[in-house]
């Protein structure tokens, strides 16, 4: 069971700090958050992208992928320039001239192949959300019109930042997550992305869950696009699609059986060990505990 984490689970840990839990939790892969105040951040300059490289494939870590925050389908008046745009992707940045989401997302690309120089375990991959800024629509419920045309979007900007992938060796992962929750959001999405496009998808194990899709149906739409699965877990709030998250096996999901499904996805794809990778969210709930008894949590649930 090749172990990883997210570093949204330990925020603001050096580079040190992250090799040693790694270390110490038996886990060979990380998903880097890029984020303001953390040792990965929109902006690096070379310099600074190579050491973090060198350091991770130094110490056998391998980058799972580079867990960026572009919305593929945010309409363009609602990005942000956050420095994503340093000129790491100077040559292609005419391809977003008159949409910042794209040229965040081909910045992404750059960052996340120069991150993983070194990955012994895979390609580069780079995480993106589908934010299309409005509520998902319900299970079994046909999306709007609004809905459509963020599909579409999105899936533009993935077939335009496509090329660039390619050449530089980065798969692009869209996330089941806010305004796409489930296989079934992410796969209209897909069907707009050109079949050659590098892009897959991550399957957080919570969304589609909590959004009514059960776990076997999220798996069936996934089977030909799934990279790898984000493990947590959490109580569902009674008459609402939120949840309280818990340690893993303390909550509701079906987590063994959910490990099983991806199995069986991955092992039709020709990969006999997929990822486990936990994605624990105390950058958002401080009150959660470390990471390091999450994870711990995690190899008893999953052993």
């Amino acid at each position: 069971m090749p172990l990883a984490f997210s570093t949204l689970g330990c925020p603001g840990d050096s580079l040190e700090q992250v090799v040693e839990l790694a270390q110490k939790s038996g886990a060979t892969g990380v998903e880097l958050r890029a984020a303001a105040g953390e040792f990965v951040y929109p902006g690096m300059n070379a310099a600074q992208r190579s050491d973090v490289a060198q350091a991770l494939a130094s110490a056998g870590l391998a980058v799972v992928t580079l867990a960026s925050y572009v919305s593929v389908c945010a309409p363009p008046a609602s990005a942000y320039d956050d420095g994503a745009g340093d000129g790491a992707a100077d040559a292609h940045a005419d391809q977003g001239a008159n949409d910042p989401v794209l040229a965040e997302l081909l910045a992404a690309v750059e960052l996340a192949a120069d991150l993983s120089v070194g990955n012994a375990s895979g390609p580069a991959q780079v995480r993106v959300f589908p934010g299309a800024g409005i509520e998902p629509c319900a299970l079994g419920e046909d999306p709007s019109a609004e809905m459509l045309a963020a599909d579409k979007l999105g899936a533009s900007r993935l077939n335009a930042a496509a090329e660039r992938a390619r050449e530089r060796g980065v798969v692009i992962l869209l996330e089941t997550h806010d305004s796409h929750p489930r296989g079934g959001d992410i796969v209209r999405i897909l069907s707009h992305v050109a079949a050659d496009a590098p892009v897959q998808v991550i399957w957080d194990l919570m969304h589609p869950w909590r959004h009514d899709e059960e776990p076997a149906r999220t798996a069936e739409l996934l089977a030909d696009s799934l990279a790898y699965a984000q493990y947590k877990d959490g109580v569902r709030n009674p008459g609402t699609n939120t949840v309280t998250l818990t340690l893993p096996g303390q909550g509701e999901l079906p987590l063994r059986e959910m490990q099983r499904l991806v199995g069986g996805i991955s092992a039709n794809h020709g990969i006999e060990d997929p990822w486990v990778s936990l994605e624990w969210e105390r950058a958002w709930h401080p009150h959660l505990p470390p990471l390091a008894e999450a994870l711990e949590s995690l190899k008893a649930v999953l052993a």
